[in-house]
């Protein structure tokens, strides 16, 4: 008998929380208005800092016709239906207070910015989602963040960063990056008539550089070094020699010259076109997954959007909004606005 009433009161539970996530999901469903018009509201924020200049509004103007192009060649954006697209250009620069001047490493020249779509959708009820609604976002000039899977800050003051494997060259001046998952897509948008921008370093540059760094008096240092010292004089010249990844067995060297892990690179400090302004834009990254975030095909991806879209109602906004554009052309705007950019400066 208890048997049976705990049976019961299971499939009374299961049934009442099916009951509920039904609910949610039709809700979520049918409250919003995706055949309403919305308008489009282009913000600059974070230059507070910086001292007003000629240059500074000249990267505003260059990020502004970056953003009308992708807008004017993304249906979804275009439309600017269901939603206020709400864009924000944010100044990425590490500046001097006192100075308003820009703080830069010796491989860093273009002036960095975050370009944020936000997709303000409205609601039935008369109001707006405004509080984290779903966006989309690039970078441009962005060495610290751009394309790769994040900076090497593995107790080493070289400004390394590990690269996801390369996938495919998508046209001249387009990179594709990503890892087994298809989670960590990258498109790198560049100047093919430049020097490349990445470059890679061997093991030895990064265990020396290691070293260096844990050589001091701090106790906690001095254990470090003479920990990771007996294991890079192992280390044979063949592998030293050897481009860098990351990891290692005893995970707290977390540098081989076989082939394993993530590669280790820089930026490469000729990449940047000096003739140019600061201001022009040489560079920019998307993130971008071939198929769809963790999707392997063409089916992955049906289901995934209508799940999503079951889920919560609207489109995967950041799914959509990269696959919509021909990243085959996006190189094409780097070497139109920089020519038009020595156009001007030639007058």
């Amino acid at each position: 008998m208890a048997s049976a009433r705990y049976t019961f009161l299971k499939a009374l539970i299961l049934l009442v929380i099916f009951s509920l996530f039904e609910n949610t999901v039709g809700l979520a469903q049918s409250e919003f208005l995706p055949e309403k018009q919305g308008s489009l509201i282009y913000q600059v924020v974070n230059y507070n800092n910086q001292t007003p200049s000629v240059e500074i509004s000249n990267h505003q103007k260059n990020v502004k016709a970056l953003v009308d192009y992708l807008v004017q060649n993304a249906p979804v954006m275009k439309a600017n239906k269901g939603f206020d697209l709400h864009i924000y250009h944010s100044a990425n620069d590490k500046v001097n207070e006192k100075t308003g001047k820009r703080i830069l490493k010796s491989y860093q020249y273009g002036m960095t910015s975050e370009v944020r779509f936000l997709f303000e959708l409205f609601i039935k009820n008369g109001k707006k989602w405004t509080v984290e609604p779903p966006g989309w976002s690039f970078d441009i000039n962005e060495t610290e963040t751009g394309g790769h899977g994040g900076m090497y800050n593995d107790g080493n003051p070289n400004d390394y960063f590990l690269v996801f494997p390369f996938v495919k060259e998508i046209a001249p001046g387009v990179h594709y990056y990503n890892c087994e998952a298809q989670t960590c897509g990258q498109i790198v948008v560049f100047n093919p008539n430049r020097p490349k921008y990445w470059l890679p370093v061997t093991a030895r540059e990064v265990v020396q550089a290691k070293l260096k760094f844990y050589n001091t008096d701090k106790e906690s240092d001095k254990a470090i070094y003479e920990y990771i010292k007996p294991l890079v004089d192992a280390l044979s010249d063949e592998e030293l020699n050897a481009p860098a990844f990351y990891g290692s067995e005893d995970a707290i060297l977390n540098v081989n010259g076989k082939g394993q892990g993530l590669q280790i690179m820089r930026f490469n400090p000729d990449y940047w076109d000096r003739s140019l302004p600061a201001s022009a834009i040489q560079y920019f990254t998307i993130s971008y997954n071939e198929f769809a975030y963790n999707c392997f095909n063409e089916d992955d991806v049906r289901r995934a959007k209508e799940e999503y879209f079951k889920n919560n109602g609207h489109i995967e906004y950041h799914q959509e909004i990269p696959h919509s554009l021909n990243l085959a052309k996006l190189a094409d705007f780097i070497q139109k606005n920089n020519m038009l950019t020595k156009q001007a400066l030639s007058y």
